[in-house]
């Protein structure tokens, strides 16, 4: 399973009378020959993403050659920090520090300076003296190799450089610097930034599509579309007076126009696929660095498969959050400014997209392929439904919820598969205070936690969709007490992490202690759920974490616990165990004894409406001359059904039939029923009601 990539680094840096072959490859995307390429291995080792280069092994999977030694990343995903180390030839490390995120990273032409753009602030980074410094930008941006960067504001829509301040109405879709001349690129045209003004020096018939600079040589793609043809023009330049047409490409890629709800990226329109998956959406994480929740769907594929639009929309990002394996694009459902939803495909190939920012997709278009992932065997689109806004999306989205319940074309028949949560048990019992309980001596609030984990069409384990649980009364296996639902791996998850909302929902569906501790990662993949964090709705807040289980709101004695895992493809499995509530030395301080009345339990308990007419609710009066009333009510606390009584010395009895007092019999659940006098609560008991 585990593998190494050895990936060859071309720099850019030639002598002026090298020539280059430069070219456009099949997707229009400028190549060009070099001098034979140095190797860089790329390899994970001891919960380490590592590089080795001339011999020396760095920490990261993104490497950079600098003008005194190198630069890394390790770049996980939208909702982890990336780390920024750089190192001298040798290998001695001079900087390692945190960053939100590191997108579109650049480095002068001397590589003494690095910029990009952190999710907030284009960040400004001396690889010599190692100070930083932040501006208010956005992914547009290039440096000098005195450490100016030339930058665009996309709030005020303004172009800054030194002393420079020029107010540009079209987004800036690439900046360059041509012997020290800042370059603009718009869809429409080549625009040259000098003394503060904006000359226009080029206009295209179609629109901009690439650029590079190569040997002092500015080269730039010019892309036209013709029916189902890209039409990719390449051109080249000196002195931004001169342009000479090099060649040219049409890039013809037939689209699937089946599109349903929506289809997998992978093998688009494909009947009832079996698509492997390795990573589900919201599924723990942790690769030598802390714990995070997946944002989104991997759906595992092959080195430079092609990946496909799932839904109609326009491009609003193309980005790389860190090295070549982290470029991706956001395809937003509505061309609005205003928030809207769409959807990410990451790790594609930068050089197989054949669109830019500003263009219009149609589900099934191809849209780009593969990158060979180098770590295991694990090549895949990071796939995820997102929400943003902006004229152009800068990669601070959220995704909203989990897109693989609704792919229509996944053939997965293989259900979840539980696994003993503690020795021989299969769930395992906590108190608040972390203590472990025997499951036949369990009383009080406790957390109940289940193992399980899925497969779909893989050998990597996957967490599940959906959780819930039952209790059985063991006299009566096939009546159900007692259910409630769990939670769903549907919540909305902030990709640029705060350290907030992530973490608080992590902490409060898995267990991190000692003894059921949860991890994802390359080699190990072990999941436990603690089912009774939830207050039975989909939405997790910190209030579910406080959540338990109250084993005193049913009479002491056994049952049988059921737990339901459902995946994406609604496929179930439930797993069973026999327990025993023991609090007969549990002090229930809100049932008090009066002299004057004492409240019995209602009979028989449980209670089936549905078999049994009636129960009844009976209490002595030794001397009662006051009004009375017994009232029920549900584990809400809301009133079910209320009955006035005779003022009557010596027993007296109500009977219910299980409805409120709209005539509705009420669902199965806990009720307690309460005796109160002149309207103050006097004696409190619980009863089951059942199906």
């Amino acid at each position: 399973m585990k593998k190494r990539l050895l990936i060859f680094i071309i720099f850019i840096t030639f002598p002026f009378n090298f020539c280059l072959a430069v070219s456009l490859n099949q997707y229009g995307h400028i190549v060009s020959e070099s001098y034979p390429p140095k190797s860089v291995e790329y390899f994970f080792d001891n919960d380490e993403y590592l590089i080795e280069y001339n011999n020396t092994i760095l920490k990261g999977n993104a490497f950079f050659e600098t003008e005194l030694g190198f630069l890394t990343l390790t770049t996980i995903e939208e909702n982890v920090p990336t780390t920024f180390r750089i190192y001298k030839r040798n290998g001695d490390l001079c900087l390692e520090k945190n960053f939100r995120k590191v997108i579109n990273i650049r480095l002068s032409n001397k590589k003494n300076f690095a910029l990009f753009f952190d999710g907030e602030h284009v960040v400004v980074i001396n690889l010599t003296t190692f100070n930083i410094q932040y501006y208010s930008g956005s992914t547009s941006f290039s440096i000098d190799n005195n450490g100016n960067p030339i930058y665009y504001n996309f709030k005020k829509n303004i172009i800054n450089y030194k002393n420079d301040s020029v107010e540009i109405e079209d987004y800036p879709s690439e900046i360059i610097l041509l012997k020290d001349n800042p370059i603009i690129f718009t869809k429409k045209g080549i625009r040259v930034l000098t003394h503060n003004k904006l000359e226009k020096v080029f206009n295209f018939e179609g629109i901009f599509f690439e650029t590079k600079l190569i040997n002092e040589i500015l080269y730039f793609v010019e892309k036209k579309t013709l029916e189902n043809k890209f039409h990719f023009i390449l051109y080249k330049t000196t002195d931004l007076k001169n342009f000479m047409l090099i060649g040219s490409y049409k890039f013809i890629h037939h689209s699937i126009r089946t599109h349903q709800p929506i289809m997998s990226p992978l093998n688009y329109g494909a009947p009832d696929y079996p698509f492997p998956i390795g990573n589900s959406y919201a599924e723990i994480q942790q690769y030598g660095t802390w714990p995070y929740l997946h944002p989104g769907v991997d759906f595992l594929g092959d080195d430079f498969q092609d990946v496909y639009a799932v839904k109609r929309g326009v491009i609003k990002a193309i980005l790389t959050t860190g090295g070549p394996a982290y470029w991706r694009i956001g395809i937003a459902n509505i061309n609005t400014p205003l928030e809207t939803e769409g959807y990410l495909y990451a790790h594609l190939n930068e050089d197989s997209i054949p669109f830019s920012v500003g263009e219009m997709v149609n589900p099934g278009d191809f849209i780009g392929t593969l990158y060979p992932w180098g770590w295991y065997d694990f090549t895949h689109i990071h796939f995820a439904r997102i929400k943003s806004s902006g004229t152009v999306w800068n990669g601070d989205w959220w995704t909203t919820d989990n897109p693989h319940i609704d792919v229509t074309n996944i053939q997965d028949t293989i259900p979840p598969e539980f696994e003993n949560a503690i020795g021989n048990d299969l769930f395992a019992f906590r108190t608040a205070d972390g203590i472990y309980l025997d499951p036949m001596n369990l009383l009080g609030k406790i957390d109940i936690i289940a193992k399980c984990h899925d497969i779909a069409n893989s050998s990597w384990r996957i967490d599940v969709w959906e959780l819930s649980y039952k209790l059985h009364p063991i006299a009566n296996p096939d009546s159900t007490i007692f259910e409630k639902f769990a939670f769903a791996y549907d919540m909305p998850l902030d990709t640029y992490i705060t350290g907030t909302y992530d973490w608080m929902v992590l902490n409060t569906i898995y267990s991190r202690d000692a003894t059921c501790y949860s991890i994802g990662n390359y080699t190990e993949r072990e999941y436990y759920h603690i089912i009774t964090n939830s207050d039975g709705d989909s939405v997790i807040t910190e209030e579910d974490a406080e959540q338990t289980f109250n084993t005193s709101d049913f009479p002491d004695g056994e049952y049988i616990l059921e737990v339901i895992a459902k995946d994406a493809s609604m496929n179930e499995t439930s797993a069973s165990m026999i327990i025993e509530f023991y609090n007969a030395g549990v002090d229930e301080s809100y049932i008090q004894t009066y002299s004057e009345c004492i409240l019995f339990q209602n009979y028989p308990n449980p209670f089936s409406p549905y078999s049994i007419e009636t129960t009844t609710i009976s209490f002595l009066a030794t001397d009662l001359h006051r009004l009375a009333r017994i009232n029920i009510y549900n584990i809400k606390g809301q009133l079910v059904r209320q009955f006035k009584l005779q003022k009557a010395k010596g027993k007296n009895y109500i009977e219910w039939d299980g409805k409120n007092q709209d005539g509705i019999f009420v669902p199965t659940g806990i009720y307690f029923y309460k005796l109160l006098l002149d309207g103050k609560s006097n004696q409190c008991k619980k009863m089951i009601v059942m199906r």
